[in-house]
Protein backbone atom coordinates (compact mmCIF):
# COMPACT_ATOMS: atom_id res chain seq x y z
CA UNK A 1 0.00 0.00 0.00
CA UNK A 2 1.04 3.17 -0.81
CA UNK A 3 0.94 6.01 2.07
CA UNK A 4 1.33 9.81 1.16
CA UNK A 5 3.36 12.22 2.63
CA UNK A 6 1.64 14.14 5.82
CA UNK A 7 -1.31 15.63 4.44
CA UNK A 8 -3.15 18.85 5.53
CA UNK A 9 -7.38 18.65 4.92
CA UNK A 10 -8.29 21.93 5.82
CA UNK A 11 -11.82 22.31 5.74
CA UNK A 12 -12.10 24.91 8.71
CA UNK A 13 -9.73 27.27 6.30
CA UNK A 14 -7.01 28.31 9.27
CA UNK A 15 -5.42 31.34 9.06
CA UNK A 16 -1.38 31.21 7.39
CA UNK A 17 -0.37 31.86 10.96
CA UNK A 18 -2.20 29.46 12.72
CA UNK A 19 -0.74 26.95 9.77
CA UNK A 20 2.56 27.85 11.00
CA UNK A 21 1.84 27.22 14.55
CA UNK A 22 0.70 23.73 14.00
CA UNK A 23 3.78 23.14 11.98
CA UNK A 24 6.25 24.59 14.69
CA UNK A 25 4.00 22.31 17.32
CA UNK A 26 4.55 19.15 14.78
CA UNK A 27 8.09 19.27 14.78
CA UNK A 28 8.48 18.86 18.38
CA UNK A 29 6.87 15.21 17.84
CA UNK A 30 8.49 11.74 16.39
CA UNK A 31 6.04 10.98 13.98
CA UNK A 32 6.65 9.51 10.22
CA UNK A 33 6.75 11.47 6.94
CA UNK A 34 3.91 9.53 5.19
CA UNK A 35 1.25 7.98 6.32
CA UNK A 36 -0.77 10.52 8.38
CA UNK A 37 -3.23 12.72 7.67
CA UNK A 38 -4.55 15.79 9.67
CA UNK A 39 -8.44 17.21 8.76
CA UNK A 40 -9.50 20.52 10.15
CA UNK A 41 -12.94 20.65 10.52
CA UNK A 42 -15.35 23.31 9.69
CA UNK A 43 -18.42 21.63 11.46
CA UNK A 44 -18.62 21.08 15.22
CA UNK A 45 -21.00 17.15 15.79
CA UNK A 46 -21.94 17.98 19.04
CA UNK A 47 -25.03 15.73 18.51
CA UNK A 48 -23.42 12.57 15.64
CA UNK A 49 -24.51 9.27 16.63
CA UNK A 50 -21.00 8.30 16.60
CA UNK A 51 -19.43 9.55 19.55
CA UNK A 52 -16.28 9.43 18.06
CA UNK A 53 -16.64 13.17 16.47
CA UNK A 54 -18.70 14.18 19.35
CA UNK A 55 -15.29 15.13 20.56
CA UNK A 56 -12.99 18.35 20.67
CA UNK A 57 -10.28 16.21 18.82
CA UNK A 58 -9.01 12.71 18.33
CA UNK A 59 -6.46 10.34 16.58
CA UNK A 60 -7.66 7.44 15.12
CA UNK A 61 -5.47 4.71 13.85
CA UNK A 62 -6.90 3.65 10.70
CA UNK A 63 -4.84 0.61 9.84
CA UNK A 64 -5.50 -0.93 12.55
CA UNK A 65 -8.78 -0.67 13.98
CA UNK A 66 -12.25 -1.22 12.82
CA UNK A 67 -13.34 1.15 10.63
CA UNK A 68 -15.98 3.92 11.93
CA UNK A 69 -18.77 3.31 9.61
CA UNK A 70 -20.83 5.83 11.22
CA UNK A 71 -19.00 8.85 10.05
CA UNK A 72 -19.52 12.32 8.13
CA UNK A 73 -18.76 11.13 4.59
CA UNK A 74 -15.40 13.26 3.64
CA UNK A 75 -14.28 11.46 6.94
CA UNK A 76 -15.42 8.13 5.73
CA UNK A 77 -13.81 8.56 2.11
CA UNK A 78 -10.37 9.69 4.12
CA UNK A 79 -10.47 6.60 5.90
CA UNK A 80 -11.52 4.17 2.89
CA UNK A 81 -9.34 5.67 0.52
CA UNK A 82 -6.11 3.41 2.16
CA UNK A 83 -3.73 6.29 2.01
CA UNK A 84 -3.49 6.77 5.49
CA UNK A 85 -2.20 5.04 8.88
CA UNK A 86 -3.22 7.68 10.74
CA UNK A 87 -6.08 10.33 11.07
CA UNK A 88 -5.64 13.31 13.24
CA UNK A 89 -9.45 15.17 14.03
CA UNK A 90 -9.67 18.76 14.32
CA UNK A 91 -13.45 20.05 15.36
CA UNK A 92 -14.48 23.18 14.29
CA UNK A 93 -14.18 24.45 17.81
CA UNK A 94 -10.59 23.51 18.47
CA UNK A 95 -9.44 25.47 15.42
CA UNK A 96 -11.57 28.14 16.82
CA UNK A 97 -10.07 28.11 20.02
CA UNK A 98 -6.96 30.45 21.37
CA UNK A 99 -3.45 29.91 20.44
CA UNK A 100 -2.74 28.08 23.35
CA UNK A 101 -5.96 25.80 23.66
CA UNK A 102 -5.18 24.82 20.00
CA UNK A 103 -1.64 23.87 20.44
CA UNK A 104 -2.61 21.72 24.07
CA UNK A 105 -5.22 20.05 22.58
CA UNK A 106 -2.98 19.14 18.82
CA UNK A 107 0.19 18.57 21.42
CA UNK A 108 -2.14 15.89 22.82
CA UNK A 109 -3.68 14.47 19.73
CA UNK A 110 -0.09 14.15 18.13
CA UNK A 111 1.06 12.02 21.65
CA UNK A 112 -1.25 9.44 21.35
CA UNK A 113 -0.03 9.16 17.51
CA UNK A 114 3.26 8.64 19.00
CA UNK A 115 2.05 6.39 21.67
CA UNK A 116 0.14 4.63 18.74
CA UNK A 117 3.73 4.11 16.71
CA UNK A 118 5.67 2.91 19.64
CA UNK A 119 3.30 0.13 20.77
CA UNK A 120 -0.80 -0.26 19.38
CA UNK A 121 -1.17 -2.21 22.35
CA UNK A 122 -0.48 0.89 24.43
CA UNK A 123 -2.55 2.53 22.29
CA UNK A 124 -5.90 -0.15 21.90
CA UNK A 125 -5.56 -0.18 26.15
CA UNK A 126 -6.18 3.75 26.19
CA UNK A 127 -8.94 3.34 24.15
CA UNK A 128 -10.43 0.50 26.24
CA UNK A 129 -10.07 2.23 29.52
CA UNK A 130 -11.19 5.64 28.28
CA UNK A 131 -14.85 3.53 28.14
CA UNK A 132 -14.53 0.85 30.55
CA UNK A 133 -13.46 2.62 33.89
CA UNK A 134 -16.56 4.52 33.90
CA UNK A 135 -18.46 1.34 34.04
CA UNK A 136 -16.79 0.32 37.04
CA UNK A 137 -15.71 0.54 40.51
CA UNK A 138 -12.60 2.35 41.21
CA UNK A 139 -10.68 4.47 44.12
CA UNK A 140 -9.45 7.05 41.56
CA UNK A 141 -11.41 9.71 40.45
CA UNK A 142 -13.45 9.20 37.73
CA UNK A 143 -11.48 11.79 35.37
CA UNK A 144 -9.31 11.96 32.42
CA UNK A 145 -5.92 12.08 33.95
CA UNK A 146 -6.71 9.34 36.04
CA UNK A 147 -6.29 6.99 32.51
CA UNK A 148 -2.26 6.91 31.91
CA UNK A 149 -2.09 7.51 28.49
CA UNK A 150 -4.35 10.88 28.51
CA UNK A 151 -1.93 11.58 31.68
CA UNK A 152 0.99 11.00 28.99
CA UNK A 153 -0.78 13.22 26.17
CA UNK A 154 -1.37 16.18 28.28
CA UNK A 155 2.24 16.03 30.39
CA UNK A 156 3.74 16.32 26.72
CA UNK A 157 1.09 18.97 25.69
CA UNK A 158 2.23 20.77 28.85
CA UNK A 159 5.72 20.51 27.96
CA UNK A 160 5.26 21.62 24.67
CA UNK A 161 2.67 24.66 25.34
CA UNK A 162 5.65 25.90 27.91
CA UNK A 163 8.41 25.41 25.13
CA UNK A 164 6.20 27.99 22.87
CA UNK A 165 4.19 30.37 24.94
CA UNK A 166 6.76 29.85 28.18
CA UNK A 167 5.87 29.18 31.86
CA UNK A 168 3.88 32.24 33.04
CA UNK A 169 1.31 32.19 29.91
CA UNK A 170 0.88 28.75 30.57
CA UNK A 171 0.25 28.47 34.47
CA UNK A 172 -2.19 31.52 33.93
CA UNK A 173 -3.92 29.77 31.41
CA UNK A 174 -4.43 26.82 33.66
CA UNK A 175 -5.44 28.67 36.31
CA UNK A 176 -7.87 29.49 34.38
CA UNK A 177 -9.07 26.85 33.05
CA UNK A 178 -8.96 24.99 36.42
CA UNK A 179 -11.86 27.18 37.88
CA UNK A 180 -14.49 26.38 35.16
CA UNK A 181 -15.28 23.38 37.04
CA UNK A 182 -13.98 20.97 40.25
CA UNK A 183 -13.39 18.22 37.51
CA UNK A 184 -11.15 20.55 35.59
CA UNK A 185 -9.72 21.48 38.66
CA UNK A 186 -9.14 18.11 39.37
CA UNK A 187 -7.31 17.02 36.64
CA UNK A 188 -5.05 19.75 36.40
CA UNK A 189 -3.86 19.20 39.96
CA UNK A 190 -2.86 15.81 39.37
CA UNK A 191 -1.19 17.53 36.11
CA UNK A 192 0.90 19.88 38.38
CA UNK A 193 1.61 16.85 40.85
CA UNK A 194 4.13 15.00 38.21
CA UNK A 195 7.09 16.64 37.14
CA UNK A 196 6.54 17.29 33.40
CA UNK A 197 10.28 16.86 32.61
CA UNK A 198 10.47 13.87 33.66
CA UNK A 199 9.95 10.25 31.77
CA UNK A 200 6.58 9.27 32.91
CA UNK A 201 5.97 4.98 32.23
CA UNK A 202 2.51 5.40 30.49
CA UNK A 203 3.29 1.51 29.87
CA UNK A 204 3.54 0.55 33.59
CA UNK A 205 1.01 2.50 34.92
CA UNK A 206 -1.33 1.41 32.42
CA UNK A 207 -0.44 -2.40 32.76
CA UNK A 208 -0.46 -1.84 36.24
CA UNK A 209 -4.24 -0.25 36.30
CA UNK A 210 -5.73 -3.31 33.52
CA UNK A 211 -4.19 -6.08 36.65
CA UNK A 212 -6.03 -4.01 39.58
CA UNK A 213 -9.73 -4.25 38.02
CA UNK A 214 -9.22 -6.72 35.73
CA UNK A 215 -11.98 -8.81 37.09
CA UNK A 216 -14.37 -5.69 36.88
CA UNK A 217 -13.32 -4.88 33.52
CA UNK A 218 -13.92 -8.32 32.50
CA UNK A 219 -17.55 -8.23 33.36
CA UNK A 220 -17.96 -4.95 32.11
CA UNK A 221 -16.40 -6.49 28.32
CA UNK A 222 -19.06 -9.38 28.69
CA UNK A 223 -21.81 -6.47 29.19
CA UNK A 224 -20.46 -4.40 26.44
CA UNK A 225 -22.23 -4.69 22.58
CA UNK A 226 -18.85 -2.68 21.22
CA UNK A 227 -16.69 -4.81 19.88
CA UNK A 228 -13.78 -2.92 20.45
CA UNK A 229 -14.52 -3.22 23.95
CA UNK A 230 -16.03 -7.06 24.26
CA UNK A 231 -12.36 -7.89 22.68
CA UNK A 232 -9.62 -6.40 23.63
CA UNK A 233 -7.27 -9.03 25.35
CA UNK A 234 -6.28 -7.57 28.70
CA UNK A 235 -3.36 -10.63 29.28
CA UNK A 236 -2.09 -9.91 25.99
CA UNK A 237 -1.54 -6.27 26.71
CA UNK A 238 0.02 -7.12 30.25
CA UNK A 239 2.05 -9.81 28.62
CA UNK A 240 3.93 -7.28 26.05
CA UNK A 241 7.35 -6.78 26.40
CA UNK A 242 7.27 -2.78 26.51
CA UNK A 243 5.05 -3.14 29.67
CA UNK A 244 8.36 -2.35 31.21
CA UNK A 245 8.68 -2.40 35.36
CA UNK A 246 5.24 -2.41 37.19
CA UNK A 247 4.78 1.17 39.25
CA UNK A 248 2.61 1.36 42.15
Amino acid sequence: MNKSAIVVEDYFGLPERRHALMERIRSRFAIPSTGVVFVLEKENYQDYPNSVWRQMAVHLSIKDAPLEEASPDHLLRLMKSCKYSNLIWLSRQACEARDIEFAWILSHELRHLEQDLSSHALSRAGHFLRYALGGIDIKEPKMQNTIPTELDANLRALTVTRGIFGDEYVDSYIQHESSVSEREKQDFDVLKSHDYGKRYDVFGRTVTLLRKYRSQLEEFQKQSTDRSIANFDIERVCLEPSAGPRTT
